[in-house]
C-alpha cells in the first residue's frame, strides 16, 4: 500500500514538473516578413516619409521595434512604432541608402542603440527581411561653360563648339535645352554630340539660349514648342549660354533714278527712302560707280542728300544702303563692294547719271 501511494505521488510530481516546463516555453522570435516600398526620395529640403509599411500578422516575440540602418548596417534609429516609423523624416538623414527593418525580440536583446551596428545584435532576436529607402541628390545641372557665340545668318552652316559641363552635376536624366530668348523650347539636343550638331544658321535672326538640364522621371513639359519656365518635376537648369544669330537685312531703297548734267552747277538726290524691313546694328550709305568702287560712304540719309555729285564728273554712280555688324572688312573710299567681308547686307542700288 505504501508503495502504491508513493508510485502515484512520483507521477504526480513528474506530470506537474512537466506542466512547468511546457508553460516556460516561449516560443523563439520571428519577425516574419515586412511589407511595402521600396521607397526612392529626393534630398531636395522637403520632408520625406515612407507609407504603406505593413508588418507579418504572424511575427512572435514579447518585445518589437523598428531598426533604421545605413547599409552597412549601422543603427540610425528605433522607432518604437509603425507610426514613430512614418514620422521618420528620411530627407535629414542627406544622400544615401537607408534600411528599415522590423525587429521581435526577447528581454535578453544587446546592442540595439543608435550608433551600434544591426549585425552585433545579441541575444534571443529576429529581424525581418529590410525596405531600402534610396535617398538622392536632387538635380542640380551645375554651371554650363563655353560661349556666348554670335554667328551672321548667311546662309553658311554655325556651329557652337567648346561648352563643357559641370563634372559636379547631378540628376539620373540629362538633356541640353535650346531656347528663344522668350524660353521658348526650339530643340531638346540629348547629348554634347548632338548639341553640336545644330546648325543655328537655320534658326533665322535672333538670339537663341543653350541650357543643360537634369531630371528625375516625370518631368513634364520638356517639348519643342513649351516654355522651359513651365516645366514641371524633379528638375535644375543650367545658366544659359547665349547664341546671338545676326541676320543684316538692308531692305529695299526707294527713289530715282536721278539723271543730271555736269554743267558747274550742284546736283542733289532727294526723296530717298527705306521700306522698314531693314535689320543689322550698324548702318551707311554707299555710292559706287558702275563697276561697284567705293567713291563715298555717307553715314546718314542727310549726309548722302548733301553730296554734290556734280563734281564727280561725267558718268554712273550707284547709291546703295548697306547694314552691317561689327567686324566688316573693306568699308572704305577705293574698295570695291564686291570685296566686303563680314556680316552684311546691300540694298538695291539707285542709278544716278551724270551726263
Amino acid at each position: 500500500m505504501k508503495r502504491k501511494i508513493f508510485s502515484l505521488l512520483f507521477v504526480s510530481l513528474l506530470f506537474a514538473a512537466c506542466s512547468n516546463d511546457d508553460d516556460n516555453n516561449t516560443p523563439a522570435p520571428d519577425a516574419g516578413t515586412l511589407q511595402g516600398g521600396p521607397f526612392t526620395f529626393l534630398v531636395d529640403g522637403n520632408p520625406d516619409f515612407v507609407s504603406g509599411i505593413s508588418t507579418d500578422p504572424d511575427a512572435v516575440g514579447t518585445n518589437r521595434t523598428f531598426v533604421v540602418t545605413d547599409d552597412a548596417g549601422n543603427i540610425l534609429g528605433l522607432p518604437p512604432t509603425l507610426e514613430a516609423l512614418e514620422g521618420v523624416n528620411f530627407d535629414d538623414a542627406g544622400v544615401g541608402v537607408c534600411l528599415i527593418w522590423y525587429l521581435r525580440f526577447e528581454d535578453d536583446l544587446q546592442g540595439a542603440e543608435v550608433g551600434a551596428n544591426a549585425n552585433d545584435l545579441t541575444g534571443t532576436f529576429d529581424l525581418s527581411n529590410s525596405i531600402t529607402v534610396n535617398r538622392n541628390a536632387a538635380p542640380n545641372a551645375g554651371v554650363l561653360m563655353g560661349g556666348p557665340f554670335e554667328f551672321c545668318v548667311d546662309g553658311s552652316p554655325d556651329f557652337v563648339s567648346g561648352i563643357s559641363t559641370d563634372p559636379a552635376a547631378t540628376g539620373s536624366n540629362r538633356t541640353f535645352v535650346v531656347t528663344d530668348d522668350a524660353g521658348n523650347i526650339l530643340g531638346l539636343p540629348p547629348t554634347l554630340e548632338a548639341l553640336e550638331g545644330v546648325d543655328f544658321d537655320g534658326a533665322g535672326g535672333g538670339v537663341c539660349l543653350i541650357w543643360y538640364l537634369r531630371f528625375e522621371d516625370g518631368l513634364v513639359g520638356a517639348e519643342v514648342g513649351a516654355n522651359a519656365n513651365d516645366l514641371e518635376g524633379d528638375f535644375s537648369l543650367s545658366n544659359p549660354i547665349e547664341v546671338v544669330r545676326n541676320a543684316p537685312n538692308a531692305g529695299m531703297i526707294s527713289g530715282g533714278p536721278f539723271t543730271f548734267t555736269v554743267d558747274g552747277m550742284p546736283d542733289m538726290v532727294s526723296g530717298i527712302t527705306l521700306d522698314g524691313t531693314q535689320t543689322g546694328t550698324n548702318s551707311t550709305w554707299v555710292i559706287t560707280d558702275d563697276a561697284g568702287n567705293i567713291l563715298g560712304l555717307p553715314p546718314t540719309l542727310e549726309a548722302l542728300e548733301g553730296v554734290d555729285f556734280d563734281g564727280a564728273g561725267v558718268g554712273v554712280c550707284l547709291i546703295w544702303y548697306l547694314r552691317f555688324e561689327d567686324g566688316l572688312e573693306g568699308a572704305m573710299p577705293g574698295n570695291n563692294a564686291s570685296d566686303l567681308v563680314g556680316c552684311f547686307s546691300l540694298s538695291n542700288s539707285i542709278t544716278v547719271t551724270r551726263n
